[in-house]
């Protein structure tokens, strides 16, 4: 027989490239033959089927097996039959890596943009699912790695301080479970406090211990050390921390969720994250809904939060939205138009228990104004029919109001005295707030979906710098107590600051402990029952 000869070429490839195909002065020299041809990165040629065809069976083994620190669960790519079958040896090996090839590209999809469709958890959820990068794309990036799985892997999976908090979750959780050291806890019928003692309590500082959260004695006392950290669980349970371990008590229930349950927390907290663009911006700022909390983050000169603040965001039944946005506009003194879902369920509902003179006393009192929406002239509150659907706001929560409330400007203004202006249609933003004390309550899911941020004139001292806004110019010309109307002034940024909001219920905080959420927006159990790569 013939043998077919092999042509030999030699390529000069670039070792960067870009969407726009060029390339910089830098150059790899490969010598391949005609047979290897159709694998270099062409675009007319590269296919999915053909873009890991000189990558190794036993890393892609490698790396499925690894793929539990991103949150899935590698028995999804790489199941016992192809470990029976890898450890036979090189006899089956072929048809091995085709079906290895095809998992491992089913696992980078779902490790870059998901397996779940955003749409289906939620109408709070204002994101669509990603599409997964371009076949000539992947092999440039493989080539760039230089074919070594663990590094296409680590490229291909979220790149955001969110995404590593809770991967940091997940890689000290994992192995936990999977060792089996984590045991249910016989409840104790007595009630426990400081100074207590119960053997019990020796299992339940155990347990903790294995949360991240630092104990100095592992004995059966109920310690300074134990009521920190049971005050603190119950202040991120949303509980009035009180200090005490009570028989048949929601304690008991969080302590004896179970290891898998955590787990799974863990990976719908994960997914949702895939949804969001794979790096954020060197500057941005993350809403947590789940914790309450907003901070804005700089990369440079180094990764650090410059701006921590507790939030009140929307309650389960007027959820704040999960997406991505941009604060593009800061204004003094805001308006506040009441949306429309508010004026008919809250103001409408208020406004028809009281008389006329009752009417007049509120309108003044709360500085409200009612507009007329198609002629925009302003209404005496007297002349409107509150009782009437049309008025009413909603003529089956589906026709748009005849007229709509608007607050003017002044210290109790329901916005309060900032309003940090998005660019969503939702008439979602984040504002300061005229209830204050609101932010020392563990539970702060109470607004109607916006945004209420505590550290309001910090943030916008920061968005303003540099400009004439400094501090003193801010607190000049905002409301104080006791003043009549103000002037509303806007104020447009120059760099719009990239804002995030998801709910995330699970994280590894800076202080190495893992905490969890309540799931009260609902959305990990659907995003459970739906993912690919469940444990």
């Amino acid at each position: 027989m013939k043998t077919k000869s092999k042509r030999v070429f030699l390529f000069c490839l670039c070792s960067i490239f870009t969407f726009a195909g060029t390339c910089d002065q830098k150059y790899i020299i490969s010598f391949v033959t005609a047979d290897q041809v159709e694998s270099l990165p062409t675009k007319s040629l590269v296919t999915y089927e053909n873009v890991f065809e000189d990558l190794k069976l036993e890393d892609m083994r490698q790396s499925i097996l690894g793929i539990w620190t991103h949150g899935l669960n590698p028995k999804k790519y790489w199941t016992d039959e192809m470990e029976k079958d890898f450890t036979q040896g090189i006899g089956q090996r072929y048809d091995l890596k085709y079906h290895t090839q095809k998992n491992f590209l089913a696992m980078l999809r779902h490790l870059s943009v998901g397996s779940v469709d955003p749409k289906s958890v939620g109408s709070d959820v204002k994101l669509k699912k990603k599409e997964f990068i371009d076949p000539s794309r992947l092999h440039e990036i493989v080539f760039s790695a230089n074919f070594k799985t663990g590094a296409i892997v680590e490229e291909l999976a979220p790149q955001n301080e969110p995404y590593f908090s809770t991967q940091a979750a997940m890689k000290m959780l994992y192995p936990i479970c999977n060792g089996g050291r984590w045991h249910n806890i016989s409840e104790s019928k007595e009630k426990m406090s400081l100074n207590s003692k119960n053997n019990v309590i020796i299992d339940i500082k155990q347990r903790l211990v294995l949360l991240g959260y630092k104990i100095n004695s592992i004995d059966d006392l109920f310690d300074d050390d134990l009521l920190m950290i049971v005050n603190d669980i119950q202040s991120t349970q949303r509980w009035t921390p009180d200090g005490f371990i009570s028989p048949g008590g929601r304690f008991w229930r969080f302590l004896n969720t179970s290891c898998l349950d955590r787990i799974h927390q863990i990976q719908a907290d994960m997914e949702k994250l895939r949804w969001f663009p794979h790096r954020f911006e060197d500057r941005f700022a993350f809403v947590n809904l789940a914790f309450s909390y907003f901070y804005l983050s700089e990369k440079k000169p180094e990764n650090k939060i410059v701006l921590y603040s507790r939030i009140i965001n929307g309650r389960p039944s007027r959820k704040s939205p999960t997406m991505r946005d941009e604060i593009v506009k800061i204004i003094f003194n805001p308006f506040w138009v009441v949306p429309p879902k508010i004026f008919y369920k809250d103001k409408v509902t208020e406004i028809r228990k009281l008389s006329e003179n009752e009417i007049s006393d509120y309108f003044i009192r709360n500085k409200f104004e009612v507009w007329d929406k198609v002629s925009r002239r302003k209404i005496d509150p007297l002349d409107v029919n509150w009782g009437a659907a049309e008025y009413a706001g909603y003529s089956g929560e589906k026709n748009i109001a005849m007229v709509y409330l608007r607050q003017r400007p002044f210290f109790s203004n329901a916005l309060g005295v900032i309003k940090f202006e998005l660019t969503n249609t939702l008439a979602v933003f984040m504002h300061d707030t005229n209830q204050p004390e609101l932010f020392q309550r563990q539970g702060r899911m109470r607004s109607s979906g916006c945004i209420r941020i505590e550290k309001a004139f910090d943030l916008a001292e920061y968005l303003l710098a540099g400009t004439q806004w400094d501090r003193s110019a801010i607190e000049a010309i905002t409301a104080k107590p006791g003043d009549e109307i103000k002037i509303s002034t806007e104020v447009k940024l120059t760099n719009s600051l990239p804002i995030y909001m998801a709910y995330m219920s699970s994280e590894q905080g800076r202080d190495g402990v893992i905490r969890f959420a309540p799931d009260s927006y609902g959305q990990n159990a659907k995003i459970i029952k739906s993912m690919s790569g469940l444990f």
